[in-house]
């Protein structure tokens, strides 16, 4: 089975705009998703100094929905105040780079706007900077991960709320997962939920 690391991805569902993301993970698989507000944060619960294993995963804003896979969520939320997605993203990850660790991680991010079938997929790793807008397609989500994805991937996937979104998610056939986060557009704002 893929090892992927981390992933996520966007799509269209019932003509609404989601997100997910997907922790899987071999060296620190005792981590959980906690709700705080308008943001959801990846909790480690093993003892470390490894700085990039806690983060802030997901932040809500009125227009965006941001999902990363480290501290470039919150960047990346506060450059839309000014920036476009394409732009906020291309700033964030240029300016971060890849992650210092033993694996030069890639950092990876994805934007989903209200109201529009559109979304966007970035990633930065040792040897290149990417950022592509995406049209949005019913029933599908196209998704990018930290390892063995090059650029990006589609799957089908169709679900009926957030909570269904993320164990659909969770149970995507790829090694070593630990949780999911699915991200829905609602009828005002967005709708959140993770597994397990």
């Amino acid at each position: 089975m893929r090892y992927v690391g981390r992933m996520l991805g966007v799509g269209l569902n019932n003509g609404r705009p989601f997100a997910f993301y997907r922790l899987n993970s071999r060296s620190f698989p005792n981590r959980r998703a906690v709700i705080r507000g308008n943001e959801i944060y990846i909790a480690n619960q093993t003892e470390t100094d490894n700085p990039y294993v806690s983060y802030s995963v997901v932040k809500l804003l009125e227009n965006y929905a941001v999902v990363s896979n480290g501290l470039q969520t919150v960047f990346i939320a506060q450059a839309l105040e000014e920036e476009s997605p394409r732009k906020a993203l291309i700033h964030v990850l240029d300016a971060l780079d890849y992650e210092r660790d033993d694996y030069s991680t890639p950092r990876i991010a994805a934007i989903v706007e209200c109201g529009k079938a559109r979304g966007w997929l970035g990633f930065v790793g040792r040897e290149e900077l990417w950022v592509k807008a995406i049209k949005l397609e019913e029933g599908k989500a196209f998704f990018t991960a930290t390892y063995n994805v090059d650029g990006i991937e589609e799957l089908e996937l169709s679900f009926s709320n957030a909570e269904e979104l993320a164990e659909k998610v969770l149970r995507l056939e790829f090694a070593h997962p630990v949780l999911a986060i699915g991200v829905v557009e609602k009828e005002s704002g967005w709708e959140v939920a993770v597994r397990p």
